[in-house]
């Protein structure tokens, strides 16, 4: 269309998540098959979600929706999918979503404005297989349904503007066995106060990090902090550390990190990086059902 009109809507982007080694690690052909269908399948997700596509670009889509609750529903579907599909296409393919709600100047098929500038902040934070958005979108959620699954995530600053923006989480998976376990500090699982910490346990083994501590390193090697014995672990495996009065969880391997937290969400790192928030299992090279002996228990305290 030719005209800028201004409209509110929801604003998505949807990323191939670790694009860059994919194409260091599977060659240029194949890495841009496996891309090309992914988007191919976020752009027709989005479709039957009533999402207008705006532009894909490189391993990126950018849509917009009109309802919220669809929005939604369109990220859980492609999470959904991209978790089910067993081709060979999409193995080990990951995707990140970011959204923001608010106005935006649609001209010519494109939209612009602060509301775009926004959604592109909050996935940039974004980690494989999540769902984030911002609290302004979190509040337009009808769906109890929908509602009853987001959880405070993070909160941020972003340039220009004077108030902090809270990013909430859309847990997408089933809740899991996990969800027993001791909650913590569920009314701010992001935040440590200054006299708690976090505690991680492996097997008989607990050790306590608070806001004072250093980085602490896991992994098999007698120099670790936390020395966690089984194969596909790496000598000096993953960190973690202290950022903004938060533990972020580094994985620095060949295999990758593992972590399945309270909420039931799965998360797989390979040179990522993840913050802890309230209770969850940590495993080192093998996911967390298959590695049951091996497992880190975190929790705040």
């Amino acid at each position: 269309m030719t005209g800028g009109q201004s409209i509110q809507c929801v604003v998505m982007f949807a990323d191939v998540a670790g694009s860059t080694a994919m194409f260091e690690n599977m060659g240029d052909i194949e890495a841009r098959e496996r891309i090309s269908k992914a988007l191919n399948t976020m752009i027709a997700i989005c479709n039957r979600h009533k999402g207008k596509l705006v532009k894909a670009i490189g391993d990126e889509v950018l849509v917009y929706f009109l309802d919220v609750d669809l929005s939604i529903l369109a990220a859980q579907t492609i999470q959904e999918t991209m978790e089910d599909d067993r081709s060979p296409e999409t193995i080990g393919l990951f995707i990140r979503i970011g959204m923001h709600f608010g106005t935006v100047i649609l001209e010519d098929n494109d939209i612009y404005g602060d509301t775009v500038n926004v959604a592109a902040r909050v996935v940039a934070l974004t980690k494989a297989r999540q769902i984030l958005f911002s609290g302004v979108l979190a509040e337009h959620i009808v769906s109890q349904d929908l509602a009853h699954k987001t959880r405070q995530y993070d909160r941020i600053e972003v340039k220009g503007k004077e108030n902090i923006l809270d990013v909430y989480m859309f847990a997408w998976e089933e809740e899991s066995e996990i969800t027993n376990m001791a909650t913590g500090n569920l009314t701010n699982p992001f935040k440590v106060d200054k006299n708690g910490g976090l505690l991680l346990t492996y097997k008989s083994n607990t050790i306590k990090l608070d806001l004072n501590a250093d980085t602490i390193n896991l992994g098999r090697g007698h120099d670790c902090d936390l020395v966690v014995t089984g194969d596909l672990i790496s000598r000096f495996h993953a960190t973690i550390g202290i950022r903004r009065g938060k533990f972020v969880l580094t994985d620095q391997s060949t295999n990758g990190t593992f972590v399945r937290t309270l909420d039931g969400q799965n998360v797989f790192l390979r040179q990522d990086e993840l913050t802890l928030f309230s209770s969850g299992v940590i495993s080192l090279g093998k996911n967390v059902e298959k590695s049951k002996s091996n497992l880190i228990y975190y929790s705040y305290e």
